[in-house]
């Protein structure tokens, strides 16, 4: 049952989805908080994947934004990769930092392997010149590997590799670390959080999408830098039948050539999602 707070009377520019250095991201909180001051943004949450660390130092940053606690969990059902987004959540709860230590070097030996396996098919990169590259960066992923390969000559951009190099299918590439949807409910509701479907249009299967809103979810992303205006209907209209909230943010990476090219660029208007907002302000008060 959704409890009210506060009334929202003004409408807001917030973004709820955003990834920085900590993840796969090319900016770092800093820049992040930054750019959403300059984009007038009110509320933020940076979700980076399976990652937490990011938020304490973005909170130790004087601003006006409302930050609340976010992270983007990998997850899989019935073969497919599904995004989890959580929010709100008490960060330093055991449960939670434990969970994401075990992603922690997961996540390391996997690109460490990918690179591996790059070596051993021809192309010349290595580990300490991804770091050398990235030297800001907390943890690595697929697109910094990506941006390594491009800078070699071997690929034109982010897509030309995840569609050849490191596509799914590739001798080079190593799936992520991926527990069951209701494992990751478990872990964001037991840390006080709200579990959200991400992006619903990228399961690809509509079909499946319904069957995982059976879980435990308390959410739905219906507003998101991929979907197109049918989408939207079509999941606010799955989300209402379920009595669940909307959310919605612009998946920001960074990434040169890939939408939406700066924070601020696809942003959420507060009037749309005020429901998630409202209990968001519940759990901080």
């Amino acid at each position: 049952m959704i409890g009210y707070c506060n009334n929202l009377e003004v409408i807001m520019r917030v973004d709820f989805h955003m990834h920085s250095t900590f993840s796969d991201g090319v900016e770092t909180p800093e820049q992040l908080l930054q750019h959403a001051i300059e984009a007038d943004l009110k509320m933020i949450a940076l979700t980076d994947h399976d990652e937490i660390a990011g938020i304490d130092v973005m909170l130790q940053n004087n601003s006006s934004i409302q930050i609340i606690t976010g992270c983007e969990f990998s997850g899989h059902y019935k073969g497919k990769d599904i995004h989890i987004l959580g929010y709100g959540f008490n960060h330093h709860d055991d449960g939670l930092r434990k969970f994401i230590e075990f992603f922690k070097e997961k996540r390391e030996s996997r690109i460490k392997e990918i690179i591996s396996r790059c070596i051993a098919h021809g192309y010349d990169i290595s580990f300490s010149e991804l770091q050398n590259l990235y030297p800001n960066t907390k943890s690595y992923g697929r697109p910094h590997v990506a941006r390594l390969l491009i800078d070699h000559g071997y690929a034109k951009d982010v897509q030309d590799v995840f569609d050849g190099i490191l596509n799914s299918k590739s001798p080079c590439y190593i799936p992520k670390v991926k527990l069951e949807v209701p494992e990751i409910l478990d872990i964001i509701h037991n840390a006080n959080g709200l579990a959200v479907l991400a992006h619903p249009k990228l399961v690809r299967n509509d079909e499946y999408v319904a069957e995982l809103l059976n879980y435990s979810f308390d959410g739905v992303e219906v507003y998101h830098s991929k979907h197109d205006y049918d989408d939207e209907i079509k999941y606010l209209t799955m989300a209402k039948e379920r009595n669940l909230f909307v959310t919605g943010g612009s998946d920001y990476h960074g990434i040169p050539n890939r939408y939406p090219y700066h924070l601020g660029e696809y942003v959420v208007d507060s009037n749309l999602i005020n429901q998630f907002i409202e209990r968001i302000r519940c759990i901080s008060t």
